[in-house]
């Protein structure tokens, strides 16, 4: 059986959920815009799963908005209130990391195109940002701060409640991109002064498809797709009832099991740095304490050997884990979150990220940690061949300097 160490890119659906949702397929699968029995449960349902959304977040229900995934919660969140500043005259400059994921940089540059100026904040080598870098580049033109909560990539955790508070000194709207915090962290919305957050479910076990928007009430966004009032006109569509009770259970479980899923996932996490990084040449990225990363998730560099190769090979091994560069047409591209905290483009390659979830055990993050350690170092070894062989060719060739011609 395979160990799956790739929970930042999906987690397992819980049998909990699963059980929440099947009555929902198979006999209360009314619409709950229909006001008869079928879809008053329906109905009923949608409103249940909202107040268990409410208890993780620690706010108000109408507060809470069901979405397809974290990427519609953030591009409603962007492009929605950019719409609402510029239809009331509201500065026309936003704020964002050089880190972000790609559905908050695509609006980002989706409104740059259209006329807003955006800045985008750098981050120290661990992948902070700085509440000082944050305060300088406030402008009087200023309408939409966007900072995301944790890094998927590095796992680096934002000093968000201070950043939100900045934000908020200013009545300026503040977006946070949540979705890896779910079950990792404590998310309470009376101490982080955000305007919005999203939130995706296939990153705290439930399946895929379902997301969520939290709102804080007299922030005002506008939709940007069109159609019923579902979601307070917010989120048009059908909902999918189903998804929606999937996430309200995957939610309170996480809120309920947060402190013994995070013992465990710190122990994990240490076990397998503690194995993986005694690696000659393989190094940790993102925040080096503990306590300012993800519980459960670790990303190193690996000089000089491919990620991707290290991934297939640990697959073939039989361990799941993944890398941050990504290939492009048989180009393997660096990726941009580290680059932008300073790794080389032969460094930022050579990436892993793993990460643990609740379903791992100890005693298969040691025996996974093990098998990886042997990867990294066949693949170094490997390397360090094919280096050798070429530089052997490249003294062979005519015109080097350890070339010489056969006499005639």
């Amino acid at each position: 059986m395979p160990i799956y160490l790739d929970n930042s890119a999906t987690t397992p659906v819980r049998q909990e959920v699963v059980d929440a949702m099947i009555p929902c397929l198979r006999d209360n699968w009314g619409n709950p815009s229909s006001i008869h029995s079928f879809g008053r449960k329906a109905k009923d349902a949608i409103n249940h799963a909202r107040k268990q959304v409410a208890g993780l977040l620690n706010c108000d229900v109408e507060e809470v908005y069901f979405s397809p995934c974290g990427t519609l919660s953030n591009n409603v969140a962007m492009i929605g209130r950019a719409r609402f500043a510029e239809a009331n005259g509201m500065g026309r400059h936003l704020i964002a990391t050089s880190i972000e994921h790609p559905s908050i940089l695509g609006p980002a540059k989706h409104l740059e195109a259209n006329g807003w100026n955006v800045t985008y904040l750098p981050v120290d080598a661990e992948g902070s940002v700085s509440p000082a870098e944050l305060e300088a580049a406030i402008t009087e033109e200023t309408s939409i701060i966007s900072i995301m909560w944790a890094n998927n990539e590095i796992g680096t955790v934002q000093p968000i409640e201070q950043l939100a508070q900045i934000a908020a000194k200013r009545r300026i709207f503040f977006h946070t991109d949540a979705v890896q915090v779910p079950g990792k962290l404590p998310i309470d919305m009376d101490k982080v002064p955000a305007s919005s957050l999203s939130l995706s479910g296939h990153k705290f076990y439930a399946p895929k498809g379902i997301g969520i928007l939290y709102v804080r009430k007299l922030n005002n966004v506008m939709p940007v797709v069109y159609g019923g009032g579902q979601e307070m006109g917010l989120m048009p569509g059908t909902e999918s009832v189903a998804s929606i009770v999937a996430i309200g259970e995957a939610a309170e479980l996480a809120h309920r099991h947060l402190i013994s899923t995070q013992e465990q996932l710190f122990a994990m996490q240490k076990a397998i740095i503690d194995k993986v990084c005694t690696v000659d040449g393989v190094r940790l990225t993102g925040a080096l304490d503990l306590h300012k990363r993800l519980p459960g998730h670790v990303s190193v560099a690996f000089p000089g050997v491919e990620g991707e190769a290290l991934v297939m090979r640990a697959d073939l091994r039989g361990v799941c884990v993944s890398s941050g560069s990504a290939c492009h047409h048989g180009i393997f591209e660096p990726s941009q979150v580290l680059k932008a905290i300073g790794l080389s483009d032969r460094e930022a390659r050579g990436s892993m990220r793993i990460s643990a979830g609740s379903f791992n055990t100890l005693e298969e993050c040691n025996k996974a940690a093990d098998i990886l350690v042997e990867v990294f170092r066949a693949l170094a070894a490997s390397a360090d061949l094919a280096a050798q062989s070429s530089d052997k060719s490249k003294r062979a060739q005519p015109g080097s300097a350890g070339f010489q011609p056969a006499s005639t």
